[in-house]
């Protein structure tokens, strides 16, 4: 096994080439005001980048207000590397190849795959291997491959898997071993909080609540992630709002997503309607076609996530919190409505949105991890935040 890692020598490298990566485009004379590097030590950094084609100088920027030489621009080289991901879960494994920034190569995805302990290793490698030939030539090759599962991870390894039984095998070592490239083993959910963190806010206090077959918040305080003892930090879906209610997989009774996850609501809904098929498009119709028991039923549902989220709010005090999954995708005034039940003073200065990523988010979250590491850059900001996709709360 050998990981072909870019080797930083000195802190100041990764301090320069993070804000190479935020920006769209920088001169060394602001790296320099920016980091409180002297210009030698930045002219340095860089001519070491460059030679690496990690970044690429490109046209001139503005002069100053004197006159003179306009200063040459700097960019980071998105394309001098690979980033990958494998999302498994029950039923599907998805894999996507992409530049190390929003740009996807390709994405391939199996259904109807049975993933056991038994065929996990071979049915991954297969698909590993065959797109693999598939990629692009780039200066870095793959810089990682970030595995997504649905599931607790503590430390690469997988703790919990509901859905199937591959918790019962150290996939990260026996993949590591086979690749020549890092690989990353994280928790779905968490990586859509990497990819909201890193692409889409500013903020350094972000929660993004993801709501799926199960429902997680990943938790990022000053900068960090906060994952507990074990890696299970977050699991509000777990949190129990009915006492002695329906049994969840955890062993507790009355848990949130026993009710509000998409696997409830279809369920629920299901036998509202006396329908043996439901999805969030036909929820969305009846919904918007103002349908008086799904107005109902949604509004139970926004009650009982907003108890989910009010206790986020308490416990946490973020600055930013995103929601992220289909039923905020098809029905994102959901978002309002939970806003209206917040009516604690301590929501007073939060931002509520519903994430522009969707389902992407997964992916960038890969590309932010990938390249967090491959470049040893803590808190790995792109800054593309997109303003029209948020509610204040006042």
């Amino acid at each position: 096994m050998k990981t072909d890692q870019f080797k930083v020598r000195e802190q100041n490298v990764s301090i320069v080439l993070q804000e190479i990566i935020k920006s769209n485009g920088i001169s060394r004379i602001q790296l320099s005001k920016i980091t409180g590097l002297n210009k030698t030590s930045i002219t340095s950094i860089t001519a070491n980048l460059l030679d690496r084609k990690i970044i690429f100088e490109k046209g001139t920027g503005e002069g100053g207000v004197s006159g003179g030489r306009k200063p040459i621009m700097i960019y980071f080289n998105e394309k001098s590397g690979t980033s990958l991901l494998l999302d498994i879960d029950a039923g599907y494994l998805k894999f996507t190849a992409s530049y190390l920034n929003q740009q996807l190569i390709f994405q391939t995805k199996q259904t109807d795959v049975n993933t056991t302990k038994d065929n996990v290793i071979e049915t991954i490698t297969q698909l590993i291997d065959q797109n693999l030939t598939n990629l692009p030539q780039t200066d870095l090759g793959v810089i990682g491959l970030t595995i997504a599962i649905h599931g607790s991870v503590d430390h690469k390894k997988i703790t919990f898997t509901p859905r199937s039984n591959i918790d019962q095998i150290d996939l990260f070592h026996i993949l590591q071993e086979k690749y020549d490239f890092a690989i990353h083993i994280e928790n779905e959910a968490i990586l859509s909080t990497f990819g909201e963190y890193s692409f889409t806010s500013h903020s350094n206090f972000l929660i993004n609540f993801s709501l799926g077959n199960g429902i997680r918040a990943g938790i990022i305080q000053n900068g960090i992630l906060e994952t507990g003892r074990s890696g299970n930090a977050g699991e509000i879906g777990h949190m129990i709002i009915k006492q002695d209610g329906l049994r969840c997989i955890c062993g507790n009774s009355g848990c949130l997503e026993q009710y509000t996850s998409l696997s409830a609501i279809y369920r629920q809904f299901g036998e509202l309607k006396h329908m043996n098929f439901v999805n969030m498009i036909i929820i969305r119709e009846y919904f918007r076609n103002g349908d008086p028991e799904t107005q109902q039923f949604i509004k139970e549902i926004v009650g009982l996530l907003s108890i989910g989220i009010n206790t986020l709010v308490m416990m946490f005090d973020p600055e930013i919190i995103t929601l992220n999954g289909d039923l905020f995708k098809e029905l994102p005034e959901i978002s309002d409505m939970i806003k209206a039940n917040l009516k604690s003073t301590f929501a007073k200065n939060l931002t509520l949105r519903n994430s522009s990523l969707h389902e992407r988010a997964t992916v960038f979250g890969a590309i932010a991890l990938n390249v967090q590491h491959y470049f040893d850059i803590p808190n790995l900001k792109y800054n593309r935040e997109d303003p029209q996709t948020s509610t204040h709360l006042n």
